[in-house]
């Protein structure tokens, strides 16, 4: 992108607060994250204090209100957070905060009771509880109204079984903001959303999958084996779940672009260097070779004779 687009770009949507913010997130990102990142890749993971150390710098919070422990801030601030996030030369870091910011999280503020906001939301803006978000199954994927895993009412009791497949931070999530269906015959009114704590009874992380990408974030396979949750576990209203996990995906299907083509700018900018590189280096060799190929084939002249 030529600097005059990206600066009128910018400009449109990014105020001087959101560039204070955007200087502060890249020195944590590439003092505390950037310097690990291949070796996280290579090992197919990445510790903990990653969320810790981003809610301790309240980066996990920017835009959630600050009686809920965030940060205040717009929506236009997460969207720098995943932009300054692609300087940490790991998608697989970058993905799994984006599900905790702003996937598995944005529901408990909308639709969430005080006490799941405090159980849930609180900790998980302090990254002191890992989030993920279950939709994706074997048979259904963004089409949410395809999801097969059920959940039914027993007493004042919900039981779930189903599969959940392609969960980001699924392998050490302490909790999951879950879709399932509770009325069949209703169609789009029957499902509903659930916070269900990963050490439920039931819920079993049957694989950790492999990636073409993205190596360091944990991609898990789930299974729900009936799984027994309060009556309180409900997210929101019941038979709802449909209209608001679209609502949430509106959201993640945003910061995916900005993480995305932030992404893209950090590697058209790597290339350009390099090819610069290239060029300078190839230019140098040509010089080096012309110069040797041009010059005048001479001898020595003889000795003069003597007069």
């Amino acid at each position: 992108m030529p600097p005059s687009m990206e600066t009128t770009i910018r400009s449109s949507i990014f105020n001087p607060e959101h560039e204070t913010l955007r200087a502060s997130v890249r020195a944590f990102v590439e003092r505390e994250l950037a310097p690990h990142a291949e070796a996280w890749e290579q090992a197919g993971d990445f510790p903990d204090w990653v969320f810790t150390k981003l809610g301790d710098a309240g980066y996990l919070g920017l835009a959630y209100p600050e009686e809920v422990g965030g940060q205040g801030g717009d929506y236009i601030s997460t969207l720098v957070l995943k932009e300054e996030m692609a300087r940490c030369g790991s998608g697989g870091v970058g993905m799994a905060v984006a599900v905790q910011t702003d996937m598995a999280t944005p529901p408990i503020l909308k639709y969430g009771s005080p006490a799941q906001i405090d159980e849930y939301l609180r900790p998980a803006i302090k990254g002191t509880k890992i989030a993920c978000l279950g939709i994706t199954e074997p048979g259904a994927g963004s089409d949410v109204a395809n999801i097969q895993t059920l959940a039914v009412r027993d007493g004042s009791d919900w039981v779930i079984n189903g599969r959940k497949i392609f969960i980001t931070n699924g392998v050490r999530a302490h909790f999951c903001t879950l879709v399932a269906r509770t009325n069949k015959p209703a169609g789009h009114h029957g499902f509903s959303l659930f916070l269900v704590p990963t050490d439920t009874p039931g819920w079993t992380v049957t694989k950790r999958l492999d990636k073409l990408g993205m190596h360091s974030s944990d991609t898990a396979e789930i299974a729900l084996d009936d799984v027994r949750l309060p009556a309180d576990a409900l997210l929101g209203v019941e038979g709802e779940g449909f209209a608001q996990i679209m609502w949430e995906l509106q959201g993640e299907r945003l910061v995916g672009v900005a993480g995305s083509i932030a992404g893209s700018q950090r590697l058209l900018e790597g290339c350009i260097q390099y090819a610069k590189i290239g060029t300078r280096s190839a230019s140098r060799s040509e010089r080096t070779k012309r110069s040797r190929t041009d010059w005048p084939r001479w001898r020595p002249r003889s000795k003069p004779r003597a007069r």
